[in-house]
């Protein structure tokens, strides 16, 4: 899946907005409303809505007794709303098959395939235009792998973008919220 479609596919599957939509539509509520509510501009709360900002931290405080859910399953929804369901349920796939419990997988997949290529971390850096030591930093988990990056990996060693990506957030999240985002996501069908 190329980032314009997992970017188009991450706007059509929201989560959240349906999930606040869902309890908004059960108690009589508008988006205006609940904006009134938490006390925050009608814009501000579209917004969010959206996708087009962020839920502050400050706001889902605020929204968290009113929708009368937990801080962890506000979390949930916002997680599943940051990928496509394939690559969660690539991540736990890979997750589960994965026998360290102290590696990282992304950093240990990634090392795999440039030792059987014959290459080193510096030969990638160098094909794919970026700094080695930014990308050591990316590759164990030390700084975010940004989507250039992402890209270069993928076209460098032949991997698609979503196994890539299901590589990063098997390390990043633990198996049972990558389980709760897919049923959050599957529930959205």
């Amino acid at each position: 899946m190329s980032r314009t479609n997992l970017q188009t596919n991450l706007k059509m599957n929201r989560v959240t907005t349906s999930r606040i939509n869902e309890f908004l539509s059960k108690k009589g509520l508008t988006g205006s409303k609940l904006g009134t509510l938490i006390g925050i501009s009608n814009g501000a709360i579209y917004a969010m809505l959206s996708g087009k900002s962020k839920f502050s931290e400050n706001v889902i405080k605020r929204l968290l007794p009113i929708l009368e859910i937990s801080e962890e399953e506000f979390n949930i929804w916002l997680i599943a709303d940051k990928y496509p369901l394939e690559a969660f349920e690539l991540a736990v796939k890979n997750r589960k098959e994965f026998p360290y419990k102290r590696k990282r997988l992304f950093t240990t997949k990634i090392d795999d395939i440039l030792k059987e290529k014959d290459m080193s971390r510096t030969a990638l850096a160098t094909q794919i235009k970026y700094g080695q030591s930014t990308l050591n930093k990316m590759i164990t988990g030390k700084r975010n792998v940004s989507d250039f990056v992402l890209s270069g990996i993928s076209s460098s060693l032949e991997i698609p973008q979503d196994e890539l990506l299901s590589w990063i957030i098997a390390d990043k999240y633990s198996l049972e919220l990558l389980e709760a985002a897919i049923k959050e996501k599957q529930s959205l069908k």
